[in-house]
């Protein structure tokens, strides 16, 4: 019959806590209308570690801020921030849980003004404050999301981070990428409803990235009620890494699998990640089930992602896969002049044209071909003239020419469709390789200099005229544009597709 008693002495030690963790003891703590109150944040804090723990750790040493789904706790130092990562990661999960919803984490941040406290004589402790996250405005990052998802602490360096996201009006559009701007626009629309997974894939600088920062920017802006995490499968196989690592995989669960807009950038780093991609399989089939919307963004087509499940390639597909082409000459010569706008008094008309035609296979070249002849007007102080273009992304062109060797062929070659070089120069003519085979002759024949005999010795001893007759076999592939009795690995998709993801391998710089 003690426990009334027990109760309403904790009652009145808690009480204690939050009186002397305010700035002022007589005088309540400021909160915001629209998120938790000072008493709640540091109530469910003390609750959740202990009052022991709070005391030493958190009382006079630490403070707090609720900034939307995420529990920030400042810090005077890394060694403390460590410390705390390490001690009280589920502790703190827990509490940001029940103040803030079952998708909000937490985040340690470094703040060296609180070092003062640890003198015995420093004044009380900071304000414990609440901010809301004005969710309207897509500029706000997702790193802070990103590593609340592990809740792993964020170097100093990182803290005035902050990514610049593109929105759709800067997304130069064309008939190389219409459907993928087509498919991502109806995404922000209604998302989960239409094109559930959205898979965008393509070469290197043709807009991938853009358009996933693009619907992140709409959706934050349009719907600010719905959580939405951008971040690369990189950075999914470090968070799930620490997690096991430090034993909080059921953290990591919970932020990953109660989001309404997943979007993942470059998912062929998941490859030969059994683990990962385990976790990753389990996690999108609980945000599709709870109508989640799932956007991904790959180097090649899903069924050419030979290192992943198929459990994982079969969902890629069950929406709308958008290849995004190199860019046509009326799509560069858009990108070019939108980017030339600032720059008009140090480029000619010609010079533009020149880089429009020369300038580069993708944006990224193309932005750095007019970066370059801008810094070359600045170094001589007048405009750059056609001539001069000619001969700046001339040299340019000659100092990085990529040279392709049949051995890069047969190593793309295999990588994409998931078989070894051993096979490669079999003599087995086993659809599963012969077709890997002739699409390896035809690329080496249109992208090296070898003669047609190299080539056939090449690859296991065959003469020239096996060579031919696998060229001539992969043209008439190409034409039909459909594939039938192919390896499972390319199902689903044409040969045009398989052979222009190769080249394009083989020419990214």
């Amino acid at each position: 019959m003690t426990q009334p008693a027990d109760h309403g002495k904790k009652q009145l030690r808690l009480q204690s806590v939050l009186r002397a963790h305010r700035p002022d003891a007589g005088a309540p703590a400021s909160s915001s209308t629209s998120g938790p109150t000072a008493a709640e944040l540091i109530s469910a804090v003390c609750q959740s570690v202990g009052e022991r723990d709070f005391q030493r750790w958190f009382q006079n040493r630490s403070r707090f801020e609720a900034i939307s789904d995420q529990l920030v706790v400042h810090v005077a130092n890394p060694f403390i921030s460590s410390w705390m990562m390490k001690r009280f990661r589920a502790q703190l999960t827990s509490a940001a849980v029940s103040v803030l919803g079952l998708s909000a984490g937490f985040v340690v941040h470094v703040d060296p003004t609180l070092s003062a406290q640890d003198d015995p004589a420093a004044p009380p402790a900071a304000t414990l404050s609440t901010k809301t996250d004005e969710p309207s405005k897509p500029e706000t990052p997702p790193q802070s999301r990103a590593r609340a998802a592990t809740n792993s602490p964020a170097p100093a360096a990182w803290e005035s981070t902050r990514r610049r996201f593109r929105s759709f009006q800067s997304f130069v559009s064309g008939s190389c990428n219409e459907l993928a701007l087509l498919g991502s626009q109806q995404v922000c629309r209604t998302p989960g409803e239409q094109y559930n997974p959205l898979y965008i894939h393509g070469g290197t600088g043709v807009g991938k990235t853009h358009l996933l920062e693009a619907i992140y920017c709409e959706i934050r802006r349009n719907q600010p009620d719905l959580n939405v995490l951008f971040l690369t499968s990189e950075s999914f196989t470090n968070y799930f890494t620490v997690a096991l690592a430090s034993r909080s995989v059921p953290s990591f669960r919970q932020r990953f699998r109660n989001v309404d807009v997943l979007l993942i950038d470059n998912i062929e780093f998941l490859g030969n990640k059994k683990a990962t991609q385990e976790e990753f399989l389990h996690t999108i089939d609980q945000l599709l089930h709870n109508g989640g919307q799932l956007v991904l963004t790959g180097d090649r087509h899903p069924r050419l992602l030979t290192q992943h499940r198929e459990e994982l390639t079969t969902r890629f597909v069950e929406g709308l896969v958008c290849r995004i082409e190199s860019p046509s000459e009326e799509t560069r010569r858009k990108l070019v002049e939108s980017l030339a706008v600032p720059h008009r008094e140090s480029l000619s008309t010609g010079a533009i044209n020149y880089i429009i035609s020369h300038g580069g296979r993708n944006a990224r070249e193309l932005h750095g071909a007019v970066n370059s002849l801008v810094g070359q007007a600045k170094l001589k102080r007048r405009r750059v003239t056609t001539s001069e273009a000619r001969s700046l992304l001339g040299e340019m062109h000659d100092e990085c020419q990529h040279l392709v060797r049949i051995d890069d062929v047969e190593r793309i070659v295999c990588d994409a469709f998931g078989i070894s070089v051993k096979d490669m120069r079999s003599p087995t003519r086993r659809k599963a390789i012969s077709c890997p085979r002739s699409i390896a002759m035809y690329v080496a024949r249109r992208l090296t200099k070898a003669a047609w005999r190299e080539i056939g010795q090449y690859f296991g001893g065959r003469d020239h005229s096996t060579v031919v007759a696998a060229a001539k076999r992969v043209d008439a592939w190409i034409k039909d544009r459909a594939i039938a009795d192919v390896p499972n690995s390319c199902r689903g998709t044409t040969w045009v597709e398989v052979v222009q993801e190769i080249e394009d391998r083989l020419l990214a710089p």
